[in-house]
């Protein structure tokens, strides 16, 4: 009996320690979720965003995709309160958690950021940049074994970023630029060709487009729009820093979002409560990239055939279909915030 009373005494002392020493996690309201997300995101900003929680310290970014980051982007999204977050936030919220679970992670280096420019702005230590730059090449090959591979714009994309001035003064660098002149891509554009693309693809058309619906009933829709609206011309500042569909919203007041990829706004809740009219030339272009984001990613189109269906939809020169193509590339389905704009029309 003493023994048993003894032990009983030990383990009540040992669980009072362990819950004395963990500490509760504190749940994050949208302000606060949000303003973390920036931070950690300091990458997809001119300016570094400080708050009071995380101030700004030499040493204290991450860069994107290392474990440290993925961790860290990890337990904030589980920490969020979304009892508390309006309908559109949970589902944005949800909508990144689950982007967790697709190839993203395997592939380091977001191809629309010039991410060593960056890091020179923002003054993050050479040492630290080096270190992501073989963990870049790492990462890579680690995705290879998955079948996790670059298309050839997104390789070429990289390489252009890799300029002599950055290769002279950083080994690191020159042994990347070196990798990646040799890296074998996948043979198509889309990230349908990618393990679990098409799933994955899905889960991008269902968020910004805000229904469900499959790509097959899309595109038919798509084309049938499209035909009653015949050629146009748009004029777009054409830049790969966000997603083109921003400059279609201009007129709208933005709301406010979580995901860096999207400048930190709800574009389909902008989209959706927007007022303004889109003029038939908007919404052809919108329709022409819609179109053209679902035979590239989902309907294995090829380059030949994206940039003819852009040129020839858009009177496009091919300078600019390509950088059309790169956003869509860059950033699949984010065009389809628009389609309730269209189809409302």
């Amino acid at each position: 009996m003493k023994t048993s009373r003894r032990y009983v005494s030990s383990a009540l002392l040992l669980l009072t320690m362990i819950s004395g020493c963990t500490e509760p996690q504190v749940k994050l309201s949208h302000t606060d979720l949000a303003e973390q997300l920036k931070h950690l995101n300091w990458f997809s900003y001119s300016v570094v965003p400080q708050t009071p929680m995380q101030p700004q310290i030499e040493g204290s970014l991450e860069l994107p995709f290392t474990e440290a980051y993925l961790k860290k982007r990890h337990e904030l999204l589980q920490r969020a309160d979304l009892d508390s977050f309006a309908e559109a936030a949970v589902k944005e919220a949800q909508y990144l958690s689950i982007q967790q679970r697709y190839p993203e992670r395997f592939l380091p280096w977001p191809v629309h950021l010039n991410v060593p420019v960056v890091a020179q702005g923002q003054l993050v230590p050479p040492s630290q940049v080096d270190t992501w730059y073989g963990y870049v090449e790492a990462r890579l090959n680690e995705a290879r074994e998955s079948k996790i591979v670059l298309n050839r714009i997104e390789r070429q994309q990289l390489l252009d970023y890799l300029t002599p001035d950055i290769t002279t003064q950083s080994k690191a660098a020159q042994r990347l630029a070196e990798y990646l002149a040799s890296y074998r891509v996948r043979s198509s554009l889309g990230i349908y060709q990618l393990p679990n693309g098409k799933e994955w693809y899905q889960s991008k058309l269902n968020f910004y487009s805000g229904s469900v619906k499959p790509p097959e009933a899309l595109l038919g829709e798509l084309q049938s729009l499209a035909s009653e609206y015949g050629e146009g011309v748009t004029l777009v500042d054409f830049n790969l820093n966000q997603p083109l569909v921003h400059q279609l919203l201009t007129g709208c007041s933005t709301r406010a979002g979580l995901n860096w990829r999207d400048g930190f706004v709800s574009l389909q809740q902008t989209a959706s409560q927007c007022d303004q009219v889109l003029a038939n030339s908007e919404r052809l272009f919108a329709l022409a990239m819609m179109e053209v984001d679902l035979g590239v990613h989902y309907f294995a189109w090829s380059q030949k055939q994206a940039l003819l269906a852009l040129q020839s939809r858009l009177a496009l020169n091919e300078d600019q279909a390509f950088v059309v193509l790169k956003d869509i590339l860059f950033f699949p389905a984010t065009s389809f915030a628009l389609l309730s704009r269209i189809t409302s029309a």
